[in-house]
């Protein structure tokens, strides 16, 4: 799951990553979505708790159904404005309006709506559902914050973060540390990988508190110098921080 914004309102995903190995798949050339619109949205068009229960036993309920009549495959869902969507992708030949209307007809105190898009590259998951490297560098942010919490960390307080990047070219490289020196990184060390694509390493240290907005912008600032670069932005770490 990730969030991410859309048209200037924020979106939550959740979704099946691991399909971006296989995708697309053959035989199943069209995507389906379903539209439910919130009854109480939150002010930023998300869920509230409540209604997020709620809509989580009609996932379980209706999801199998669509799955099991069709022979669909669940890849994800997207809430944001105030909308809860659902995507399938199935053959198309198997698309029958009257027993999809038939499983929707029976979730209660929603108004949903369905379509099909012919979709056999798989564009909408690759290009709209499945995360850009920011939101894909925050997916892996947030499992860093996770153990770190499992551990007792207090996530607000200032710590020395350490940080990877990798370079095409040691002219890369330089450019990139010019250009973080001056936003009070410090360098750790370098060294030089020859087996790599990316041979040409730098680490990279400062003070930073780790809660999740505050380590977004770190990370995606040094991906997107990494990317400007020629190079990669590789991870980060920290002790953990407790009080």
């Amino acid at each position: 799951s990730y969030l991410c914004s859309i048209d200037g309102k924020v979106g939550s995903y959740f979704l099946n990553l691991a399909l971006i190995n296989i995708v697309p798949i053959v035989e199943k050339n069209a995507l389906l979505w379903v539209e439910f619109v919130l009854n109480d949205p939150s002010d930023d068009g998300l869920t509230t708790d409540q209604e997020y229960s709620a809509l989580m036993l009609l996932e379980d309920k209706f999801i199998p159904q669509i799955e099991n009549e069709l022979d669909a495959l669940y890849v994800g869902r997207l809430i944001h404005d105030g909308k809860c969507e659902f995507y399938f992708y199935f053959k198309e030949s198997k698309y029958e309006q009257q027993i999809i209307q038939q499983i929707v007809d029976q979730l209660v105190n929603y108004k949903i709506s369905f379509g099909l898009k012919d979709d056999p590259n798989w564009s909408v998951y690759r290009e709209s559902i499945y995360p850009n490297v920011y939101a894909m560098q925050s997916i892996r942010n947030i499992q860093v914050i996770m153990n770190l919490e499992k551990h007792g960390d207090s996530l607000v307080i200032e710590r020395p973060v350490e940080h990877w990047c990798y370079f095409k070219t040691s002219e890369g490289r330089e450019k990139f540390i010019a250009t973080i020196s001056v936003k009070g990184f410090e360098i750790n060390g370098q060294s030089y990988h020859d087996e790599s694509e990316n041979p040409y390493c730098v680490q990279l240290v400062r003070m930073d508190r780790v809660e999740l907005n505050n380590i977004n912008d770190v990370t995606w600032t040094l991906l997107e110098l990494c990317i400007e670069n020629g190079g990669e932005y590789d991870g980060w770490e920290t002790p953990v921080i407790r009080n």
